[in-house]
């Protein structure tokens, strides 16, 4: 879901699904990530993300993403020709410091009173 810039955020940021949800992605941006709350929370991305599955088991589990709502989402032209690789290669690079950090940190992850699945 980084394959193409959002409009509804600034061009380095990407977003979380769920961001409000629990520590994770505040923690995240206080370590680099430029990650901002889903600015379209009416579509329920967090629902229909495929985090959501470990969501509901407890585990705090997000999706990273840029997704636009472009017209040509699950269509044949959801193609490769459409994907801004220079932008995937900035979101990829904007996360790696964030998620080393994570990786090597003893930062658990924890959902906010009354925002767990």
């Amino acid at each position: 879901m980084i394959g193409r810039p959002d409009a509804a955020v600034k061009p380095d940021e990407l977003w979380l699904t769920g961001y409000e949800r629990s520590n994770l992605g505040p923690e995240l941006a206080k370590h680099g990530a430029k990650l901002v709350t889903d600015p379209h929370p009416d579509q329920q991305f967090f629902r229909r993300s495929d985090n959501y599955a470990l969501a509901k088991k407890g585990i705090v589990a997000h999706t990273v993403s840029s997704f636009g709502l472009h017209k040509d989402y699950h269509q044949p032209s959801d193609d490769m020709a459409h994907i801004d690789l220079k932008h995937m290669e900035h979101a990829i690079e904007s996360m790696i410091g964030p998620v080393e950090w994570l990786a090597n940190a003893n930062f658990k992850p924890e959902w906010v009173a009354g925002k767990k699945p």
